[in-house]
């Protein structure tokens, strides 16, 4: 399934008992349509308040109906701030999660305030210094321990320690009319990752940090990061070219 929400009205994506999640909504829906408690896989867990154009999830069940008549009812069954934009058969061995290549986030700023884009844009009442913010993205691309950039445990239910290591392929930031956009992607991302990033990058350009003080967030030697809202932070993509033979899944022009 590829899905688009509006988290705004959701305590994120994963199932929670007693609370309105994006998992729970569609999960229902498809006990509903097919009399199967499923749960399924989704390939990444937004947070509360983070918006999805293309999340990923899976799952199997026993019912015959067709991708088609499925999507209907699932659509006919959540709410407005969720829409399934398309279902289909994939390999039995398919994994919404761990199949990925890659994940694209977007976070969107607006410098001057708007009443319609306040649930959807991170308003920031600075003068941002953005040739400064462009200058700090190459310290972020490439393999870095971005532990100090998350707010996840540092060891699992097992009392492993965590892989808190990510490859960055691209991070870019680009002026749109009045508004910053900020897109990056990689292979894995830690949960609050990407709002630890543009954090950083807003206190670059009002001048709080240097460029280069990226490199001590590695090292552990920077203290009082701000991580940006959720609410500007989208799941753009979703990359699975092993699994899909290069199809254009999830992809938002």
């Amino acid at each position: 399934m590829t899905i688009e929400y509006d988290g705004t009205d959701f305590y994120g994506w994963q199932y929670q008992p007693e609370k309105r999640t994006v998992q729970g909504e569609i999960e229902l829906a498809i006990e509903k349509i097919t009399g199967e408690n499923i749960r399924i896989i989704g390939a990444g867990r937004t947070d509360h308040g983070v918006h999805a154009l293309a999340q990923i999830a899976n799952f199997k069940t026993n019912s015959d109906i067709s991708c088609d008549k499925l999507k209907d009812g699932l659509n006919a069954l959540t709410g407005e701030d969720i829409h399934i934009k398309e279902v289909k058969e994939v390999p039995s061995d398919f994994h919404a999660r761990f199949s990925a290549c890659s994940k694209l986030y977007q976070y969107k700023i607006m410098s001057q305030f708007s009443p319609i884009k306040r649930r959807y844009y991170w308003f920031v009442d600075y003068k941002l210094d953005l040739g400064l913010m462009k200058e700090a993205l190459k310290y972020f691309v490439g393999k870095h321990d971005f532990r100090n950039l998350s707010v996840s445990n540092d060891t699992d239910s097992e009392g492993q320690e965590k892989n808190t290591v990510c490859h960055i392929f691209n991070l870019s930031l680009t002026e749109k009319d009045i508004d910053i956009i900020i897109n990056v992607e990689a292979n894995r991302f830690l949960r609050k990752m990407v709002r630890g990033i543009v954090g950083f990058l807003v206190d670059v350009g009002r001048g709080r940090f240097q460029p280069e003080d990226a490199e001590k967030i590695f090292t552990g030697g920077l203290n009082g990061i701000y991580f940006a809202p959720a609410h500007g932070l989208y799941l753009v993509k979703v990359r699975y070219e092993e699994f899909l033979k290069g199809e254009d899944n999830g992809i938002i022009s």
